[in-house]
């Protein structure tokens, strides 16, 4: 999908969010990067469900992958009024002083898609990327019926999400499909690194059984191009198909399952990161506190290096499932 096709998407996606008690503010965002749809998505339907709620955004901040930029930018949020700011960090421990100097300044920080390792974070909505790494881990497991060769794309480690997938996938690898063999390779979230990864291992491993992408946003469009190059791209249930796995749930990903070349999407509810991390943001300007617990979206708060995080659903999708209305990266049919 093109970046135009996607910033229309963007602004079709309006995403209200839950009315709360909370006096009209300035909000600051900070991104720490907007280098794939997912992320700038994430921005649109952000930005434009925070003026529809009555707030006044200011222009948004992108580190650019710079974790010292997205320090200073947080810095100069403050300065430029900001009472409130949604982050979504480059370097999940980075980012931790930039948050508790916002803390020090009264202004509550709110991260949603990705965790923040320290610092006074007010919430951190997302979805539980240990557990998705499980579930990807587990349809990998069933398809090869526990032997073979899996490539698994990384995304950068300096992220909670990345270490999360990363280590959901590996550790549920480990002790309950020992005969599969990970080959992991790093991306950093990097399309062009995904393709280079999986050029090398897809003509240099005959017997690869399965890929596991931890960003189908960054990764799936080159993956299936390195696929069909290497005369590999078959479709689900043909001789020698490749079980594709990944994480995000994007329109392009969800097209491919009902096309029957991906097997299985873990959607991310960007819609709801959206949604709830502008309610918490709203809540913490009205004074309100959480504790951890159950909630009443179907998600549980808890606490983890001292802040508290939403874990939001993210489902399994597989062409049972493709064309639910209920998928975010449906919103545009």
């Amino acid at each position: 999908m093109t970046t135009r096709k996607w910033a229309l998407l963007g602004a079709a996606m309006c995403v209200t969010a839950p009315a709360y008690a909370a006096d009209s503010f300035t909000m600051g965002y900070s991104a720490g990067y907007l280098t794939d749809p997912f992320q700038s998505i994430e921005v649109n339907m952000t930005i434009d469900a925070a003026k529809k709620a009555g707030l006044t955004a200011l222009p948004v901040a992108n580190a650019n992958g710079d974790a010292g930029r997205q320090v200073t930018d947080i810095h100069n949020l403050i300065a430029a009024g900001a009472q409130g700011i949604i982050v979504v960090p480059t370097d999940s421990k980075a980012v931790a002083p930039a948050v508790d100097f916002a803390s020090q300044k009264k202004v509550p920080v709110v991260s949603i898609d990705n965790g923040v390792a320290g610092g006074k974070v007010f919430m951190v909505v997302r979805s539980n990327s240990v557990q998705m790494g499980k579930e990807a881990c587990e349809a990998v497991g069933k398809a090869l019926g526990g032997k073979g060769v899996v490539l698994e794309l990384q995304g950068d480690l300096a992220t909670t999400a990345g270490r999360e997938r990363t280590s959901g996938f590996e550790s549920c690898m480990k002790s309950e499909f020992s005969g599969i063999k990970v080959n992991s390779q790093p991306t950093n979230w990097k399309t062009e690194k995904a393709v280079a990864a999986a050029q090398t291992i897809v003509s240099s491993t005959p017997d690869l059984g399965a890929i596991y992408m931890q960003s189908d946003s960054v990764m799936l469009a080159g993956v299936l191009s390195v696929l069909k190059g290497a005369d590999k791209m078959t479709k689900v249930g043909e001789s020698k198909h490749i079980f594709l796995v990944t994480i995000d749930g994007t329109p392009g990903a969800l097209k491919r399952v009902r096309d029957g070349y991906v097997d299985a999407v873990i959607s991310q509810p960007v819609d709801l990161y959206v949604k709830y991390g502008l309610y918490y943001l709203q809540s913490a300007i009205a004074g309100q506190t959480f504790k951890a617990g159950p909630t009443d979206h179907n998600s549980e708060i808890v606490s983890d290096q001292g802040s508290l995080q939403d874990l939001l659903p993210a489902p399994v999708v597989t062409s049972a499932n493709a064309s639910d209305s209920a998928l975010w990266g449906n919103a545009a049919k």
